[in-house]
């Protein structure tokens, strides 16, 4: 099992937890200062950290597991770096990439959990239905592409037909994306892709209140943190 979760660490869960339900995210998980939001495809997690602090609207790549010592084991044979670890969310695993850049995939319970809460319109039932199926991606923005592909790869992740941009992408068996971007400096992005039609999603959320607006093929919604960008399914991301 491998699903998308990005992390994000904010000062303000409970904004992030009311864009998240706008948008059509079910909340499966809440404890307060940890909170974890399916799609149907892929997961988000909220991550509450003290206003002005160093994390403070970063986002760090993550993934859902199954069995974490069958996953270190797996991911070593095929040759990236693994190691069981205990996160503030409980045992996890970390795999580091060749270049030092390194994340977390920590267990989930059993195989209910796979439940987003998602119903056929492909948004929980908790949410607020949209008539198009959310996908939760996260950009994987790094100095060795080569690299991040093949880490994506020994975890279990597989590649998706080459982007228009020439982005690789790969798709996590269990939902969501990752794509990965070449730059200067290792990062990690948020974003969604969105099947049905951005103008409809953008014109939803504003009438909840949601500051949401075309940009250049995409439809840019701003949060408690920054901008979330919504591509249609399959676009380029830039």
């Amino acid at each position: 099992m491998l699903r998308v979760r990005p992390i994000l660490f904010t000062s303000r869960p409970d904004s992030w937890t009311a864009l998240l339900s706008a948008l059509g995210l079910a909340c499966t998980e809440d404890h307060g200062g940890w909170r974890v939001f399916g799609s149907g495809n892929g997961k988000v997690g909220l991550h509450r950290v003290a206003p002005g602090s160093a994390d403070d609207g970063v986002t760090r790549l993550g993934f859902e597991i199954r069995d974490r010592e069958v996953f270190v084991r797996r991911t070593l044979a095929d040759g990236t770096r693994a190691e069981l670890v205990d996160s503030d969310h409980g045992p996890s695993a970390r795999v580091t990439a060749p270049d030092g850049f390194s994340f977390l995939a920590e267990p989930v319970a059993d195989a209910a959990d796979l439940a987003d809460a998602a119903g056929p319109a492909g948004n929980g039932t908790r949410g607020q239905r949209a008539p198009g199926r959310l996908t939760v991606v996260q950009l994987w923005r790094t100095p060795e592409p080569d690299g991040a592909r093949k880490v994506l790869a020994d975890i279990g992740a597989r590649p998706v037909p080459p982007r228009r941009d020439g982005h690789a992408a790969f798709r996590a068996k269990n939902g969501g994306l990752v794509v990965v971007q070449p730059s200067p400096a290792s990062g990690v992005v948020p974003a969604l892709e969105y099947d049905g039609g951005l103008a409809a999603l953008g014109a939803r959320l504003t009438s909840q209140g949601v500051p949401a607006a075309p940009d250049g093929g995409a439809l840019a919604v701003q949060t408690p943190d920054g901008t979330l960008r919504i591509m249609a399914d399959g676009a380029a991301w830039t």
